[in-house]
């Protein structure tokens, strides 16, 4: 039977709070009733996603043991994620075209962006296939794809070999993370080499699919997460020499991705890293120090922080320039106001709506199921 670790609930809450902070303070003067008061308090908020997908990567592992199959997986993920995401792109597009008249958010008025938005896909590949310019409706929804390829690579990984799933899908990730700089190398530093050799479009077209598939630039923030599930499981890393081996890549790979993708920011994604190291290594070994993250409030934000990342930043945003101004003297509270709102409707959305879609979804897959079983007897009797 599996049950609920809340605490990750806690770690999820912790997170959506940075990043809306940090999407509601790091706002274009011409748009903010409150400047750049905020910025300098809560830019570091941006690191509130890759806490996610470290979070994601614990997660999915657990996740993973205690489903049977691959198709049950997605089918799985397809109902808990889909959902919150036809609401939200509706809801964002319907305000937007209404209330969006300075079109600060001109790709949510387009209803062709529905398509990348509602199948979790790189707006990049659509644009390639169909040659018409794609975009995400929302700009957060970017790292929903990045979620969608860590579970095609992990489901695949824990059912092709079960036994040995956290080896090969550290040995996987690093690779996945330190292909990507291979054609930067070449393409700075061989240039005519690759020219001479009709290999330059080559490994042009490298670089792209990198940034097209752009897990390439998030996967070593999901291995930690991967590595605490096993720890939590009883893992002893003195006992297996090669899994710790795979560790100290990750961390090089890890440290690399933050050298070279967070530029000028380097201290503060350090630090913000080895604490989220620190708060997944007391949940396992010293859990009695965390206590006062469960708090019900907290628990309950975590267990419906997806819907508040779908709905927050441009909505949320639109809120602020537009009611912001009205609160006078009071306006730096309107962000707080806003990400209140933001709790409440996905809360509501959660208790009377995903969770039937969910229902309803996963009905539908069994009844499937069902079927196919009946008939594959049917035939073989």
């Amino acid at each position: 039977m599996r049950h609920r670790i809340q605490l990750l609930d806690s770690f999820r809450c912790i997170a959506i709070i940075c990043v809306m902070l940090f999407h509601y303070t790091d706002l274009p003067p011409t748009i903010s009733p409150y400047g750049d008061f905020f910025r300098d308090i809560f830019g570091f908020g941006y690191i509130g996603v890759p806490f996610f997908y470290m979070i994601s990567g614990f997660v999915i592992s657990y996740t993973l043991e205690n489903t049977p199959d691959l198709l049950s997986f997605h089918e799985n993920r397809f109902s808990r994620l889909f959902p919150p995401m036809l609401l939200c792109t509706l809801l964002t597009f319907i305000i937007m075209r209404c209330f969006d008249d300075h079109y600060l958010f001109r790709n949510a008025h387009e209803i062709k962006n529905f398509l990348p938005s509602l199948t979790f896909t790189n707006p990049s590949i659509w644009t390639l296939l169909t040659k018409i310019n794609f975009h995400w409706i929302n700009s957060s929804y970017w790292s929903l794809w990045v979620e969608i390829q860590f579970y095609i690579i992990s489901s695949c990984l824990y059912f092709l070999n079960k036994r040995n799933f956290l080896r090969n899908m550290l040995l996987t990730g690093i690779a996945i993370s330190l292909i990507k700089y291979i054609p930067d190398y070449f393409l700075n530093n061989h240039t005519q080499y690759l020219k001479q050799n009709g290999l330059i479009t080559l490994f042009k077209g490298w670089r792209y699919s990198d940034e097209m598939f752009n897990i390439t630039f998030f996967i070593t923030w999901f291995l930690p997460g991967v590595m605490f599930y096993h720890l939590y499981k009883g893992l002893q890393l003195k006992k297996n020499i090669f899994i710790g081996i795979c560790c100290v890549g990750m961390i090089y790979c890890l440290l690399r991705d933050i050298r070279n993708i967070y530029v000028g920011s380097l201290y503060t994604v350090i630090f913000a890293t080895l604490l989220m190291f620190a708060l997944f290594s007391i949940m396992i070994y010293r859990k009695k120090y965390l206590l006062f993250l469960e708090i019900s409030f907290l628990k309950r934000v975590g267990i419906i922080s997806y819907t508040i990342y779908l709905i927050h930043e441009d909505i949320g945003i639109l809120l602020i320039s537009k009611f912001g101004k009205y609160l006078g003297n009071w306006g730096a509270l309107s962000p707080f106001i806003v990400i209140f709102l933001a709790i409440g409707f996905a809360e509501l959305s959660y208790r009377f709506y995903e969770r039937k879609a969910n229902i309803f979804l996963k009905k539908i897959f069994n009844n499937r199921g069902k079927i196919f079983l009946n008939k594959h007897i049917a035939d073989t009797s």
